[in-house]
């Protein structure tokens, strides 16, 4: 009975996507281009890759200092969305925008979004919208906003928890519009619902850099996929070591730590 009504289910919400796309042909061309991660073993599990038409859920890993648990789950989003931003063309109009909003409680704890560091990940700090509120209920509000404007490649959303209401409004929303939406949660909160995929985000020490042993290299996160709505999961999730490109702008899974390349050598017999 549960597997019936989770295929029900399923099928109404792909059902309002179809819809939606019938009534905007030049919309739904931009919203069917895959929005990937770019490692294979990952957008694989994903059925080749994120929906573009859903709601999805950044946490970061309820261990560690808060500001530090906060910017590894930022950082995965941002690196999502320069992935969105690759996946979609350019219209007549200009660029495709990106809306971030958030309450002003979070833009004091954790700093406001600086365009220099945007422009060194390979963003265009001008392609950028930011609403700062009072009020998280506000936050939410001119999320679901930005989503019906359909003038959005994706729409970010910071804010300690979302209820049922307010996220499912979020995600059909997504759905009817065509229009992706990431949603940052407080990781030490209960997650949001009609979510498409939930994921769980730590850092991780930096790769080695290939000219200077002394500088830090390549971005590394621990990912793990806690949801995936079209994919149900069979068991724990298993974190992914992935390590962004600032070349390619794309994640890959990180070569195995079997090398172990920075542990101290085994002394050496008679020496």
């Amino acid at each position: 009975m549960l597997a019936a009504l989770r295929t029900r289910i399923m099928a109404l919400e792909r059902g309002s996507s179809l819809i939606a796309s019938s009534s905007s042909p030049e919309l739904a061309a931009q919203t069917q281009r895959l929005w990937t991660l770019g490692a294979a073993e990952l957008d694989q599990r994903l059925s080749r890759g994120l929906d573009a038409a859903s709601l999805h859920e950044v946490k970061a890993e309820p261990s560690g200092v808060a500001a530090g648990s906060w910017a590894a789950a930022l950082g995965f989003a941002l690196r999502l969305a320069m992935r969105r931003l690759q996946s979609i063309e350019a219209s007549p109009a200009g660029p495709p925008r990106v809306l971030w909003c958030w309450p002003s409680v979070f833009a004091r704890e954790l700093g406001a979004p600086y365009g220099h560091g945007f422009a060194a990940l390979g963003l265009e700090p001008s392609a950028w919208l930011f609403a700062e509120t009072a009020r998280a209920s506000d936050a939410m509000w001119a999320m679901e906003e930005g989503l019906r404007s359909q003038s959005l490649a994706l729409v970010i959303g910071v804010v300690g928890e979302a209820e049922l209401t307010p996220a499912r409004r979020l995600s059909l929303a997504a759905a009817e519009h065509l229009t992706p939406c990431l949603l940052i949660t407080d990781p030490r909160l209960s997650p949001a619902g009609s979510t498409a995929t939930r994921w769980r985000v730590g850092a991780r020490r930096s790769a080695s850099h290939p000219f200077d042993g002394a500088a830090p290299g390549a971005a590394r996160y621990a990912v793990a996929l806690e949801r995936c709505r079209h994919r149900p999961l069979t068991g724990e999730p298993v974190p992914h070591l992935l390590e962004w490109s600032d070349e390619t702008h794309r994640f890959r899974v990180a070569a195995a730590m079997a090398h172990r390349a920075d542990a101290p050598r085994a002394a050496i017999a008679g020496s």
